[in-house]
């Protein structure tokens, strides 16, 4: 009989004991599934690769003499998921129309000799394939360079007037291709971020208008770049 009531008691005491561990596992495993959720929402990075899209608007000063202009631009591109989505290619298309003007003095302008008065419309439509490196461990700051070559359709036209009348406009052609520098930094905001950036850009122009020239510039943008 004693045996019996001992066995009981063992007996019982161990499913006690089995219950409570049951119990404390379960709270342990839910409190830990609800931290994890919690931190993995608050604190984990970005994985895996995303579509970038992005547009930009600012102004540029052509080295060339030029004078500054507003230019507008779009990407497109992908930010690979490698080192914490620490590189992207996009291509780059931006417009900028930077103007010039001046008097030109002409021996064959009147009798005696005289000036006449012009003014150069250069027109820049430029793609630009790149490559960027983009420092993702700062949190919201992410600074970024880049480099890639830049294919510009180029366009001058030329009017002027002399002796009080017009002279005949001429217009120029040809597709350069030179080289872009983009350096910035996104301030995370939504799905993407808020961008500032300061674009380098060159390319010979050897127009008979511009003569020698070229499309050195520096150009300044802000804009937004999302990541899809």
């Amino acid at each position: 009989m004693r045996r019996t009531i001992v066995l009981t008691s063992a007996i019982a005491m161990l499913l006690a004991t089995s219950s409570a561990f049951a119990a404390d596992g379960k709270t342990s495993a839910e409190v830990t599934t609800d931290t994890g959720a919690s931190s993995s929402d608050s604190t984990a990075p970005a994985s895996g690769g995303a579509v970038l899209l992005g547009a930009k608007v600012g102004g540029i000063v052509p080295f060339s003499g030029l004078s500054p202009f507003a230019s507008v631009g779009i990407e497109a591109g992908y930010v690979f998921p490698w080192m914490n989505r620490s590189f992207a290619a996009a291509l780059d298309v931006d417009y900028t129309v930077p103007k010039a003007d001046g008097t030109q003095t002409d021996p064959r302008i009147g009798a005696t000799g005289g000036s006449y008065d012009w003014k150069l419309t250069e027109k820049e439509f430029a793609f630009m394939p790149v490559v960027m490196y983009r420092l993702t461990s700062l949190g919201r700051l992410t600074p970024y360079a880049g480099i890639g070559p830049r294919i510009y359709l180029l366009q001058s036209t030329v009017k002027g007037t002399a002796n009080g009348g017009p002279i005949q406009s001429t217009t120029e052609q040809s597709t350069k291709v030179g080289v872009g520098v983009p350096v910035g930094v996104e301030y995370q905001l939504g799905p993407g971020g808020l961008l500032a950036e300061l674009l380098f850009q060159y390319a010979g122009l050897d127009h008979t208008a511009t003569g020698n020239a070229n499309t050195g510039a520096l150009s300044l943008s802000v804009g937004y770049r999302g990541l899809l």
